[in-house]
Order: C-alpha cells, then structure tokens, then sequence
C-alpha cells in the first residue's frame, strides 16, 4: 500500500509545508501499475513546479529513493507566490485523494 501524508503548518493547518509518499501499491506488477504510476506522476508535477519556478524564499527540500519521496516546501517571500504555492499542493492532495476514492484504501491511504 502506498501512504500519502501532507504536512500542515501547526500556526495554520490550512498551509501546507511539504508531503512524505512511500510504499508501492500492489495494484499490479511493477512497472504495470496504474496507481504508482498516477501517484509518482502527481508527486513529480507538484515537486517540479517548485524545481521551475525557484521562488525568493529558496529551494524546495526533496528527498527520494525507491518508493520512498520526502519533499518540503520552499518558503515564499510575497502573497502571491504563497498562493500559487499553496493551489499547486492542494491540487496534488486532491488528485492523490482521488485515487484514493476511485480504488480504495487497500491500494493507497491519504493522512491529511
């Protein structure tokens, strides 16, 4: 089973500072499975948008291994780039919560 948690900020849970993904789903052999495959592809979009857009703040923290990815958020300097921060990691919690709906927990938990 892959675990999805998002990390929120303790001064406003609202914020998300970073997620930790790990596990492998079991959904079909490797390199056949459509849920690994969907949850690697959001994770990498949302990680890659802050590797692009190299906010003031600094970098994004990211650490990886084989079914394991640590990633926290940069720190941003203006309001706007805190928004545009924060749509990219609640569109990624979203779509990992989505996968989990349409295939159920045996397959993937989301922790938010």
């Amino acid at each position: 089973m892959i675990k999805a948690r998002i990390f929120r900020s303790s001064e406003n849970n609202d914020i998300i500072t970073g997620f930790e993904i790990s596990g492998h789903a079991g959904y079909a052999e490797e390199g056949s499975d459509i849920i690994c495959a969907a949850v690697s592809a959001i994770a990498y979009a949302a990680c890659g948008y802050f590797e692009e857009k190299r906010f003031d703040g600094g970098s994004p923290d990211l650490s990886e291994t084989d079914g394991h990815m640590l990633f926290t958020a940069p720190e941003t300097r203006n309001e706007r780039d805190a928004d545009a921060a924060q749509a990219v990691l609640e569109a990624m919690t979203v779509g990992l919560k989505q996968i989990e709906l349409s295939y159920g927990r045996k397959y993937i938990r989301v922790i938010d």
